[in-house]
């Protein structure tokens, strides 16, 4: 097993982290309790593209390969304008942690996308053909994200939660 080999799912688990936080970002732009007609659509856009991300990363890892890679560095800069637009549309609820995790996640999408295509972009380049995906180099990137990705999902809540008075409500399940 080589380097490009272990770390070849990398791509298709950051973007699904990214995808789950723009999600995440999205519905809480659109339910939040002060939510306008602003953050609603930064929101929907948002949702649209956290999906793409998650569909994106299963096509990846499924074949090997790149999916539509310059449509691809079109959304994860998308996906990071809007997040950001989102910190100032809707600054009280929306949660810097989560919008940083993303960012941080495309990048290692964009990153890795950039790179293939500047390689197909040399007449010099050697087509690559899909390999198969490292389990460890799976199981370690999946373990990355969830210290990264769950932090930021629970941010994302309490900052949509979040009262005047800067406290977060406990939801308890009592009587469930």
């Amino acid at each position: 097993m080589n380097a490009a080999t272990f770390v070849r799912s990398w791509p298709s688990v950051s973007a699904w982290g990214a995808g789950l936080i723009l999600a995440a970002l999205g519905a809480g732009a659109i339910v939040g309790p002060s939510s306008g007609i602003a953050s609603r659509g930064l929101g929907a856009g948002l949702v649209v593209l956290g999906v793409a991300a998650l569909v994106w990363g299963g096509a990846v890892l499924s074949l090997g390969r790149f999916v539509a890679p310059r449509t691809t560095l079109a959304g994860v800069l998308a996906g990071v304008l809007a997040a950001s637009a989102l910190m100032f549309v809707l600054p009280t609820h929306t949660s810097i942690v989560a919008v940083t995790a993303a960012t941080f996640l495309l990048i290692v999408v964009g990153a890795a996308v950039a790179v293939q295509v500047r390689r197909r972009g040399r007449e010099d380049a050697a087509p690559r053909t899909a390999q198969p995906m490292s389990v460890w180099g799976l199981l370690l990137a999946a373990s990355i994200i969830a210290v990264v990705v769950t932090p930021a999902l629970g941010a994302t809540q309490d900052a949509v939660l979040i009262r005047d008075d800067g406290s977060v409500p406990v939801i308890t399940h009592e009587g469930h």
